[in-house]
């Protein structure tokens, strides 16, 4: 079931996937947990990330723009209840068009090579190859529709996730709604100038090689699934650049580790089909996540 959750809502771009009225040039953030308890013995564990994401879109004519960036990112967690916390995360590059194909319609397709890994070593197994194409449909400025397909290479099999959301600005500027769902959901209202509340849904499963960060597992990889609903406040800095301060609870969450060669055949949404895995370790509790986020953001408007 928890699998299935995670599958459901699944976040793979906060940026490009954004309405037209803006770009996210820069993204940092950081996330930390109070300890959780495994669901077998005593032990416990934080659950401590840092995500950095640069967009750099480059407007060739009024008709098409290149986009490209990088992300990384790092947790630190413990796996085992038995061992220490272990380390890994990921180095991923954006390479893509945005083309405008009719005065409503625009298409983004993106190359999304990356490595994911424990960067104790270098090798094959340590690198997946995604991509993502959408459909963009603009009913006017404050309103678009979105539907599209993304696929990852992932260490458990090949990944598909179909995409369909839209964007909503009210007349006033004061509220938002942006859907790409199962990716993503994020509500906010402005009370000031320089201050906004909202709330907002991010989902992943993604996997990363284990070389050997875990005594006795060596060459695995964990699958890291997280839900989280956040709260948060909205604080404008200068123009361009925002601090977020989150409170969420997860749900659904687990850093699962399995064999190198223990795959499925294809999963999509709530769907893994083929053999079933033997879960090397166990599973934590949910509880909450507390997250600070600092942003760069260039708006289109006129």
């Amino acid at each position: 079931m928890k699998n299935k959750l995670c599958l459901i809502f699944f976040l793979l771009l906060s940026s490009f996937l954004n309405s037209q009225n803006y770009v996210d040039i820069l993204k940092i953030h950081t996330n930390t947990t109070p300890l959780n308890p495994f669901d077998s013995g005593n032990a416990k564990t934080r659950v401590k990330e840092l995500c950095v994401d640069l967009n750099v879109p480059i407007k060739l004519n009024e008709r098409t723009a290149i986009l490209s960036g990088l992300n990384y990112e790092a947790f630190q967690v413990r796996l085992f209840p038995e061992h220490g916390i272990a380390s890994f995360g990921s180095a991923s590059l954006k390479m893509g068009l945005n083309q405008r194909l009719s005065a409503r319609l625009y298409g983004t397709f993106m190359f999304l090579p990356k490595y994911a890994s424990d960067f104790n070593s270098v090798g094959q197994k340590d690198f997946q190859f995604g991509g993502l194409g959408f459909l963009k449909f603009v009913r006017h400025e404050n309103l678009n529709f979105k539907a599209g397909l993304y696929y990852n290479s992932e260490l458990f099999g090949p990944f598909f996730v179909p995409m369909l959301g839209f964007y909503y600005s009210s007349p006033n500027k004061k509220c938002e709604a942006n859907l790409m769902l199962p990716l993503l959901a994020d509500f906010n209202y402005r009370i000031c100038p320089d201050i906004n509340i909202g709330a907002n849904f991010n989902g992943q499963i993604r996997s990363y090689h284990l070389n050997s960060s875990v005594p006795g597992h060596e060459d695995s990889y964990v699958q890291r699934s997280t839900n989280e609903i956040y709260l948060y406040i909205k604080f404008g800095i200068t123009k361009n650049f925002s601090l977020f301060a989150k409170i969420g609870q997860s749900f659904g969450r687990s850093y699962r580790v399995y064999d190198q060669g223990d795959k499925v055949s294809m999963a999509l949404p709530a769907t893994f089909l083929g053999s079933k895995r033997k879960q090397l370790n166990s599973d934590f509790s949910d509880g909450y996540v507390f997250q600070l986020t600092l942003l760069y953001r260039v708006s289109l408007r006129k």
